[in-house]
């Protein structure tokens, strides 16, 4: 049970009020039940006390109380074992049996029941108004729990559209606050499910429509008869093709649109992938691996060599020397550069965006944001620590 859940909340004070209630009702009840008791009792009373006042013997006695509204019960074995003495005093026991009430008059020398036919003042509406309450406080509670179970559903569609689902629809027909939040929440969906898609739309066609001078310029490139210029323009435009399939990825993981799939891949594989990405000249200068296994990790080959090229990326270009040392230590990879400390805790940096783009020397600020969804993604996470002028950036690879 959710205590902080605004149906919780609810059901429990209903819950309170209704055992209030009820225990009211029960108190109520039996006061007046004793009353009751008490109003036959007290006229059994005024009986007993004219016969024993007058010493009546038992036919006197029987026909004066015949005339009150009695008669003689002679089932007496059966009523006195099983019935309920509400009232007794010397010479005097009232008795309730099968929603009836008998007078016994006893004496030295006899006793005599009788079954009091009389009908008694008794107040049947506190009954039915406890009754009605009752009934009136359910109603209100299945009607308030009814009004916001949309809610419960709304959390629902909420969810989806936070895990990057845009066909929701919540739309209600209601007159409620709750309606016109749901209501408000629908439109703003379709608001931005509408920007999203023009914005998709966009990048799309930017990056298929840059495809094609690159196609162009790839095949061109061949026609260079120096071999040295050829090869230097056939990377360049290799590169630009790889950034723009890197920008299709960066795109989809920032829209959640990513289908990814996993399979065994080694370490070692995967950290020269990475490398690989980057197009660095002379990379073995500037970037050492040190203790890289072969086991296999169950990661999305692509996805997963991105992350570890944009840190490969961030610690070259924010490092003192230009340099980066990789390694595999107690199942985290580990990316160590000397520079300076993040500014700000990591959190932040996993924020998107969270560089002031003006600088020169600072991107959008998406590097360890897009390694953040894609570790995500993969179970995974990243843990930073700074020691001894290094910046040490790791991939916990399991839980």
């Amino acid at each position: 049970m959710n205590l902080n859940s605004l149906i919780t909340k609810i059901t429990l004070i209903f819950l309170f009020t209704i055992s209030l209630f009820i225990a009211v009702s029960i108190f109520y009840i039996k006061y007046e039940k004793e009353n009751y008791f008490l109003q036959v009792s007290n006229y059994h009373e005024k009986i007993s006390n004219y016969i024993h006042q007058n010493r009546l013997p038992p036919s006197s006695l029987t026909a004066y109380v015949e005339e009150l509204n009695f008669e003689q019960e002679f089932d007496v074995r059966n009523i006195l074992d099983n019935g309920n003495v509400v009232f007794s005093k010397r010479g005097l026991e009232t008795i309730e049996f099968e929603n009836s009430f008998y007078l016994h008059i006893l004496t030295p020398r006899f006793r005599i029941l009788f079954k009091d036919l009389g009908i008694y003042e008794t107040n049947n509406y506190a009954y039915v108004f406890f009754s009605l309450a009752l009934i009136l406080l359910f109603i209100i509670y299945f009607w308030l729990i009814k009004s916001i179970k949309p809610l419960v559903t709304l959390k629902e569609e909420i969810n989806k559209f936070s895990n990057g689902n845009m066909n929701i629809d919540c739309k209600s027909d209601k007159k409620d606050e709750i309606a016109e939040v749901a209501n408000e929440f629908d439109n703003a969906v379709k608001q931005i499910s509408l920007l999203l898609n023009s914005r998709q739309l966009f990048l799309r066609t930017i990056m298929h429509e840059l495809k094609t001078p690159i196609a162009k310029g790839r095949i061109v490139s061949e026609l260079i008869d120096d071999d040295k210029q050829k090869n230097r323009m056939i990377t360049i435009f290799e590169r630009l093709e790889f950034q723009i399939n890197d920008f299709s990825r960066i795109e989809q993981i920032v829209s959640k649109n990513y289908n990814i799939v996993k399979y065994p891949c080694k370490i070692n594989t995967l950290i020269a992938n990475s490398i690989n990405m980057l197009m660095i000249e002379k990379s073995d200068e500037k970037i050492f691996i040190k203790n890289i296994s072969t086991k296999n990790i169950n990661v999305d080959k692509d996805l997963f060599s991105m992350a570890v090229k944009n840190l490969i990326d961030n610690a070259l270009k924010y490092s003192y020397n230009n340099k980066v040392l990789i390694k595999e230590e107690n199942g985290k990879l580990l990316f160590i550069s000397e520079g300076k400390a993040l500014e700000k805790s990591i959190e932040e940096y996993f924020k998107p965006f969270h560089n002031d783009t003006k600088s020169k020397n600072h991107g959008m600020g998406l590097g360890l944001y897009i390694v953040f969804e894609i570790l995500k993604i993969h179970d995974m996470y990243l843990e930073y620590e700074y020691n001894e002028n290094e910046n040490i950036f790791k991939i916990v690879m399991s839980k």
